[in-house]
């Protein structure tokens, strides 16, 4: 678990459980917590990492205040789903790749799944099946950065989601859409209708619309945050 302090506002204090899938937690996540850290004081966020599946089992059980997830196509009865940003799938290559089009890539070199057990991973799998391309199969990983760093070393071409905020130094991959059909990943900020902490929840989530349209996490300004003592 990463712990967060956060700063000062009216109400804005104890401990709030964020969840947040890995594509998240080096752009989007560190960007928000970034911002929301010179507003509130006496907020302490916990982020849990996780897939979506898992997260909304977390969230729908109290276990966190909220989740940074894949939408589902069916969203369990007592949660909300507040809407962060659209993200398109598109195929990342070695960065040397000179061919444009993704089928033929995707027939061509070794393929770096993203892991089926989350969500990306079926829409994945879904496109593929419709474009009828069977891939060479060479790994399955969850972590984008780890994904990069094998299509840069020129072990196969993956697709991945483009995501809304992009991370410090991102390795120079080539990045081909999938075309106008390409399947999107919606990512959204899912809470207990019910949760007392709605006003904290409405913080974040501004937080992070609001980083979207930064767009690129970069090096924030200030000093390390104290942890406050209890």
């Amino acid at each position: 678990n990463i712990i967060v302090d956060i700063v000062d506002g009216a109400g804005f204090d104890g401990e709030f459980g964020l969840g947040a899938v890995p594509t998240t937690l080096t752009g989007l996540v560190p960007l928000a917590l970034s911002n929301l850290r010179v507003k509130f004081d006496r907020l302490h966020v916990v982020v849990q990492p996780g897939l979506s599946a898992a997260l909304l089992q977390q969230v729908d059980r109290r276990q966190i205040d909220a989740a940074i997830v894949t939408r589902p196509i069916g969203l369990p009865q007592g949660l909300n789903f507040l809407k962060i940003a659209d993200e398109p799938l598109e195929l990342m290559a070695p960065p040397d790749t000179e061919d444009d089009d993704p089928l033929s890539l995707l027939r061509r070199y070794p393929f770096i799944r993203f892991d089926r057990n989350a969500l990306v991973g079926q829409l994945v799998e879904t496109w593929l099946q419709d474009q009828k391309i069977v891939v060479q199969e060479s790994m399955e990983l969850e972590d984008l950065e780890a994904i990069a760093s094998m299509v840069m070393a020129n072990l196969g071409v993956s697709i991945v989601p483009r995501r809304c905020v992009r991370n410090m130094n991102p390795l120079p991959v080539t990045r081909i859409s999938l075309g106008h059909d390409a399947p999107i990943r919606q990512l959204g900020l899912v809470h207990r209708i019910d949760s007392a902490k709605t006003p904290v929840i409405e913080a974040v989530h501004h937080a992070l619309l609001d980083s979207v349209v930064l767009g690129e996490f970069t090096k924030p300004s200030g000093d390390l945050h104290p942890v406050a003592e209890m």
